[in-house]
């Protein structure tokens, strides 16, 4: 089975030069470059730079875009600089594209949009976005050519697909306008730094920053048939400047291990097998906690922690014995506790989890948060999840806020267990701080949750607490009606991201 190291993939293409298409542009490359480094820095994995390219070289790295991107959440192709409608279908043009005589021509040596869009599709990664900023500069003009025109036509947006245009059908872009980049990428790059915004919601608020900025002549424009939520500000990686680890602790699937005697302990910690992490945790505390670094404390504490949920006893001796934990806090940090707060929410990339928390033990490490020596733990994950706030109910402090969950029974005939018509008391909504947890029937973000129907409250609020990673000593659900016999009846799923949609 493939695992989804990351939530988002992203080929960014610019081009500037052409060999025959003139005018040259001259800012296409520097928007592809700040666009690419914005995607980079929200956590995607990128493809290479690829800046005035050639057709062979853009169909290479569109093979490479497309081969493992099953293997992602979101699949993103941005595109800036000239493109061309030809007999009803769109162009990308790249460095060796001929514009002459022949409309054949060009489109041999074009990138035929739709046919890109097939391909994503085909790949089955559930999410797929297109964006581009073309027809800035006409090509054919001051040319008595009827064959091509730099008016995009719609495009055929395949289910679960977003394209976005710099412009509506009939308008010409602009190479400048924004901070340096084309008004429309520069409305993209800034709307890019504004942390949860759903991805219609996301693209509207464009559309009115173009609008704004041309004072009404331009209107971004976009197709979609996408199904489900997504933010693109939403996974950033915890950079190191932010919390003060290693790069290779925060993504700890790029750890290299050595031989030494500490990274041998980390060695045996992330081997699934319960012989050989019990010798690992013997050998850690063997070494005085003052003979390791913070980075080193840091990554053993993400491990035991890995370690312990895969049901390491051990392990969980460990990180559940406060007096042990007390030992680690030096020079009022704890780098130990550090680690194993960070792992239950964020992934061996360093990115958010949005899902899958390693909340298991979250009960018992929020008892921790009274202990003096350990508080200072509790505040660093405090401040790391604040830009994370959006997509959680529950963020750990030293002085934790009770979690409230709202639930609306209302009495109704459903079909039980042999399909005979029973009364019941039927979730009609379950909702917390004004948002609604339950999802449509046609939302695909939502938690693997078997529509079980009859649920006994306990296993409710268990469910609850594993979903959204709330400690259940935490937790208060708040019924309009007593359930009869402790059980009631859920006809939905549970939203992940319910903040969105």
């Amino acid at each position: 089975m493939e695992h989804k190291f990351y939530r988002g993939k992203a080929f960014v293409v610019g081009n500037d030069h052409y060999d025959q298409v003139k005018p040259d542009l001259d800012n296409a490359v520097n928007d592809a470059r700040g666009i690419y480094e914005a995607f980079k820095q929200l956590g995607f994995m990128m493809m290479p730079e690829a800046y005035d390219i050639d057709t062979d070289r853009f169909d290479k790295l569109f093979h490479l875009f497309k081969c493992d991107l099953k293997n992602y959440e979101v699949g993103v192709l941005y595109f800036s600089g000239h493109g061309i409608e030809i007999d009803g279908k769109n162009y990308l043009i790249m460095r060796n594209t001929p514009i002459g005589e022949l409309a054949k021509s060009t489109v041999r040596y074009s990138i035929d949009l739709q046919e890109c869009l097939k391909e994503l599709h085909d790949t089955n990664c559930k999410m797929i976005i297109v964006i581009i900023d073309a027809c800035r500069d006409n090509p054919f003009e001051g040319k008595e050519r009827g064959w091509g025109s730099v008016n995009l036509a719609p495009v055929f947006a395949p289910k679960g697909t977003l394209i976005a245009y710099s412009t509506s059908p009939g308008e010409k872009a602009d190479d400048f306008g924004m901070d340096g980049h084309s008004v429309y990428t520069g409305a993209l790059l800034k709307h890019l730094k504004e942390e949860g915004l759903e991805i219609e919601t996301f693209f509207k608020k464009v559309r009115s920053t173009v609008n704004a900025m041309t004072s009404g002549k331009k209107t971004s424009w976009e197709h979609t048939s996408l199904i489900g939520s997504f933010s693109f500000n939403s996974g950033k990686m915890i950079h190191v400047e932010d919390i003060g680890y290693d790069v290779m602790v925060l993504r700890d699937r790029e750890y290299v291990l050595t031989d030494d005697k500490i990274d041998q302990i980390i060695r045996k910690l992330k081997i699934y097998c319960w012989y050989d992490q019990e010798k690992g945790v013997e050998d850690f505390k063997k070494i005085r906690p003052q003979d390791f670094n913070k980075n080193q404390l840091f990554i053993i504490g993400r491990n035991l922690l890995q370690a312990a949920v895969g049901n390491s006893y051990a392990a969980k001796d460990v990180i559940l014995d406060s007096d042990f934990l007390e030992a680690y806090s030096l020079n009022e940090e704890n780098h130990l506790l550090n680690g194993i707060l960070f792992e239950i929410y964020f992934n061996n990339n360093g990115l958010f989890r949005y899902k899958n928390f390693k909340s298991d033990f979250l009960d018992e490490l929020m008892k921790f948060s009274e202990i003096e020596k350990l508080k200072s733990s509790f505040r660093f994950i405090h401040k790391v999840l604040q830009r994370f706030s959006s997509f959680l109910i529950f963020i750990p402090n030293v002085t934790p806020t009770q979690v409230s969950i709202n639930i609306k029974l209302t009495k109704e005939s459903v079909n039980g267990l042999f399909h005979e018509p029973v009364e019941m008391l039927v979730a009609k909504t379950i909702s917390f701080d004004g948002y609604e947890l339950l999802a449509e029937e046609d939302d695909s973000d939502v938690f693997p949750f078997d529509t079980i129907n009859e649920i006994g409250v306990m296993e409710l609020k268990s469910r609850l607490c594993e979903f959204y990673a709330i400690p259940s000593t935490y937790l208060n659900l708040i019924y309009n009606d007593t359930p009869v016999r402790n059980l009631l009846w859920i006809g939905r799923k549970f939203k992940r991201n319910f903040r969105n949609g």
